[in-house]
């Protein structure tokens, strides 16, 4: 998620934890440790990561279950010695303030579709549940009010806990209801798809940007992927699928070159390529959706993707394309708001 929405829900958890011993302190370390994660985008320009270090790196270590167990008696420690001469709270309570802070982090970030590696350094495997966008004003803005209001309140009031736990509840609410919309959805999908005279199978499902109302679905056949959508606004649960031959093909020898091997990875096996030059493979992947509902077109339907280049030498580059020039973002908005109300293109 966005790094203001991380920023809020450390410091909600780390006041329902600590709020009432320590007051705004709790909201002032909660909000920092929720950011401490996405420190790893510093260090991998630090060390001038390119394409592969970014997706390898980035929601790598960090974003850990055991970076959270092995960070939060650490500053657990440090913020409990600046603190010793008030003597609020423990060195223990202090920890489970900062474990809680920075491990709600990956845990968030798990429910989007860039997914995360919760289990290093034991496991790469991505935990991709996307079931929200990485930015929703949705979910962020009724907690953020709260958290907001909780800082203009007394420690010892009972209010401040009670609107604390009202803005846990409601965000935590909204993502429990994007979990049944996916289940909803993906129902949706394989319905429409067993109606499909050539055979396909489902493979992916996951929200588009801020909202939960609006899903789309990967199917898979022999050569191709295909790209469906759904609104629970829709008139009717018929669904439309974009196809996008695979061309696997283009990789052939080079499939388990390290950073095709790490791009595969990163896709989720969900990706489909096209030659845009003799030395040039377009690597697009499908777990992010597509950012034009009108486009039939792979450079035309995925702004954000990859390129392998082969260099003289034999060797691999690769590099992160992000195709913004020219966007209209409003009028890219304009067309999600009509697809989430049931218009289709």
């Amino acid at each position: 998620m966005d790094s203001l929405t991380q920023i809020v829900l450390g410091a909600a958890v780390a006041e329902a934890t600590l709020g009432k011993k320590v007051g705004n302190k709790a909201l002032l370390w909660g909000g920092i440790a929720g950011t401490i994660p996405d420190l790893d985008v510093f260090y991998i320009k630090l060390i001038g990561g390119g394409a592969i270090e970014e997706i390898v790196l980035h929601r790598g270590i960090s974003h850990s279950i055991t970076f959270a167990v092995l960070m939060a008696p650490l500053l657990g420690w440090i913020v409990h010695w600046l603190y010793r001469k008030k003597n609020e709270a423990t060195f223990l309570q202090w920890t489970n303030l900062f474990f809680w802070a920075i491990f709600t982090h990956p845990l968030l970030d798990s429910l989007t579709t860039y997914g995360t590696q919760l289990f290093l350094p034991f496991s790469d495997y991505r935990v991709t549940i996307a079931t929200v966008f990485v930015v929703d004003l949705f979910y962020t803005i009724p907690f953020l009010l709260s958290v907001i209001a909780v800082s203009f309140i007394n420690r010892t009031n009972g209010w401040r806990r009670k609107i604390n736990y009202l803005g846990l509840g409601v965000s935590s609410a909204y993502l429990l209801a994007g979990l049944v919309n996916k289940y909803v959805a993906s129902d949706v999908f394989r319905k429409d798809l067993a109606t499909e005279p050539e055979k396909k199978e489902l493979v992916f499902v996951g929200t588009t940007p801020l909202n939960i109302a609006l899903w789309y679905g990967v199917a898979e056949s022999d050569s191709a992927f295909h790209i469906g959508y759904y609104s629970f606004f829709d008139e009717t649960k018929d669904v439309s699928w974009v196809s996008f031959q695979k061309n696997h093909h283009l990789i052939a020898g080079i499939e388990n070159e390290y950073g095709v091997e790490r791009l595969r990875w990163f896709g989720d096996q969900l990706f489909v390529l096209t030659q845009s030059s003799p030395d040039t493979i377009n690597f697009y992947t499908l777990k992010f959706g597509r950012s034009s509902f009108k486009s039939t077109s792979p450079d035309e339907s995925f702004i954000f993707y990859f390129q392998i280049i082969r260099n003289a030498d034999g060797s691999l580059a690769y590099e992160s394309i992000r195709n913004t020039e020219g966007l209209d973002v409003k009028k890219q908005l304009g067309e999600l708001k009509d697809r989430i109300l049931g218009l289709k293109p």
